[in-house]
């Protein structure tokens, strides 16, 4: 019971501060604000909808449009009588997008962000599973084989992808710029213009995204 206690008490150790953990506990201590009260510089989080912004991406592995993808590929590595998942392929990729929750809209550039997503498809190939053409064409364009000396090897494939509609929360703080596609408030031609966030990424303080916590708008 106490070499159970002990290994539970290491992986949830582990867990706590491992990259999804922090981001997660991040978004969730911080303070939530309506698009349209975010000050200029003012850091928060906010959580809307994702909508494109000028282009989209397609996801390497499941082919879906999205507007930001994160591939984790992991070999198998047998070491004695030991096996444990080794990282060959570490990809994170996304375009800027709109983030929309209802009071005004945000342009998101997800660049250098720290990004946590819920995993959206997992599989794996091996000695006799061949990997799809999808991930073969994946391992290739990253200099990668999944063939073995003899076999195949054994590997997982990770996908997490934001799509269109799909409801985030971002932590940043961001500046105003005029909204070209916003109707002025009240509708009326001499009303003032409204305004959009920029978010972007600094040295300092990089964006935080996720589609998993802080994605309650309460």
């Amino acid at each position: 019971m106490v070499l159970f206690a002990l290994v539970g008490g290491i992986a949830a150790a582990f867990w706590y501060f491992s990259h999804d953990a922090t981001v997660r506990r991040e978004l969730r201590k911080a303070p939530l604000r309506r698009i349209a009260d975010l000050a200029e510089g003012e850091r928060a989080r906010i959580v809307g909808g994702v909508k494109p912004f000028e282009r989209t991406l397609t996801s390497p592995l499941s082919g879906r449009p999205c507007v930001l993808y994160t591939v984790l590929v992991q070999r198998r590595v047998q070491s004695g009588k030991n096996s444990r998942w080794k990282t060959v392929i570490d990809d994170q990729q996304g375009v800027p997008f709109i983030v929309d929750d209802d009071s005004g809209r945000a342009i998101v550039d997800p660049t250098n962000a720290r990004i946590s997503l819920e995993t959206d498809t997992r599989t794996r190939s091996g000695t006799f599973d061949d990997p799809t053409p999808a991930e073969q064409a994946y391992l290739a364009s990253h200099g990668v084989s999944g063939q073995g000396w003899v076999f195949n090897n054994t590997m997982r494939y990770i996908e997490a992808v934001v799509e269109e509609h799909e409801v985030i929360a971002v932590l940043g703080a961001g500046v105003r710029e005029p909204d070209p596609d916003a109707r002025p408030s009240g509708g009326e031609y001499r009303s003032e213009m409204p305004t959009r966030l920029r978010l972007t990424s600094s040295a300092q303080h990089p964006l935080v995204i996720s589609d998993a916590e802080g994605t309650t708008r309460t």
